[in-house]
């Protein structure tokens, strides 16, 4: 994993805790009747800065010709900000944030069974030849050799 896709994934999860714990802290907020606060303020500033990372990566995907779907959670996210309704904001922003974190994790779970699987490629063949059978490394097998099945040996 390069360290932009690291510091990326490293965002993301960051987005989703601020998130997680903005809505926790306004319901808190909410529950104990606390004046000076308002738990309408606690989500709103938990989500803007989901909204202003989400705003940032759209335009950077649309500016490399990528458009996605993040759209709709940047205009369900401002529209519920805009109409006066943090709670549904925060919601948004919490599953938006816990999408990317689920797709981060399911990408590297990937990456690392593709790996594996590689790993275990066979390193060599066993070539019929006029001397009989031959061992040769993997890169040396042309087409119209005639192999013979081997074990996942290595040299």
């Amino acid at each position: 994993m390069t360290a932009a896709a690291m510091n990326e994934s490293v965002l993301r999860r960051a987005l989703l805790i601020i998130a997680i714990l903005g809505l926790a802290l306004g319901l808190g907020v909410w529950r104990s009747g606390i004046d000076f606060v308002s738990p309408d303020a606690v989500w709103m500033a938990a989500t803007l800065p989901v909204v202003a990372i989400l705003a940032i990566s759209i335009l950077r995907d649309f500016w490399i010709g990528r458009v996605g779907v993040d759209a709709i959670a940047l205009v369900s996210m401002s529209a519920a900000l805009l109409l006066g309704q943090p709670l549904a904001a925060i919601v948004i922003a919490i599953m938006y944030a816990g999408g990317t974190v689920l797709e981060d994790v399911a990408r590297g779970r990937a990456q690392r069974n593709l790996r594996a699987l590689t790993d275990r490629a066979p390193r060599v063949a066993h070539r019929k030849s006029a001397q009989g059978t031959e061992t040769v490394p993997i890169d040396q097998v042309a087409v119209g050799d005639e192999l013979l099945p081997c074990s996942m040996s290595r040299p």
